[in-house]
């Protein structure tokens, strides 16, 4: 159970860390196959709050886009940049939560690393 609501068990599979940096968000169109993701129109810049290793809550105005895939950039303490493809998995007034669906090696271990601090 919850410690917090104690009606619900904790639902989350990662430990997460704070985090407010700075992420690059990219609307993303997926290919009818769903195989291939192209980058589309201007990217905004959205303040995250926490991250895990399976994903990341923004703090982002209008979170209505016809896409529910996004890419995000975003820079970790001491480990350098990360691009990591993600799908919308809530939304609230103001905020989203974003799952990681396509993330390589290096960058899950750098935000592994990062989230075990």
């Amino acid at each position: 159970m919850s410690p917090k609501s104690g009606k619900h068990p904790e639902r989350r599979k990662y430990n997460r860390a704070k985090f407010q940096e700075t992420v690059t968000v990219h609307q993303v169109a997926e290919s009818k196959s769903g195989n291939v993701f192209e980058v589309q129109g201007n990217p905004i810049a959205a303040k995250a709050q926490d991250v895990s290793e399976g994903g990341m809550r923004l703090e982002i105005g209008d979170v209505n886009s016809p896409s529910k895939i996004f890419k995000l950039n975003f820079k970790l303490p001491k480990n350098g940049s990360v691009d990591v493809y993600t799908k919308l998995a809530w939304k609230s007034e103001g905020a989203c939560g974003l799952q990681f669906i396509v993330l390589d090696d290096e960058s899950r271990k750098f935000i592994k690393g990062y989230v075990g601090k």
